[in-house]
């Protein structure tokens, strides 16, 4: 499969992103640890940009939070009560 993405995930197992043979859609197979979990969602051009623009928001987002340890948090939050 020419440019395919195949992702490894732990819950689900396996995630593959490939366009379909017509390139008429983005297809996303989802595997899942039984047959009745094998999810496959179809996206059409603009939907796979929007979808990619949405992650690329997030991620950018995510970059400007400062995170906090847990250590930190748990202590603020018991200060506060």
């Amino acid at each position: 499969m020419r440019g395919a993405v195949k992702i490894m995930d732990e819950d689900s197992g396996e995630i593959l992103v490939v366009r379909n043979d017509l390139r008429s859609c983005i297809e996303v197979h989802i595997r899942g640890s039984s047959m009745d979990e094998y999810r496959l969602v179809r996206l059409t051009r603009s939907e796979a940009r929007r979808l990619s623009a949405l992650v690329l928001y997030q991620a950018e987002k995510l970059g400007k939070v400062r995170l906090v340890p847990a250590t930190e948090l748990k202590e603020a939050v018991t200060k506060g009560t």
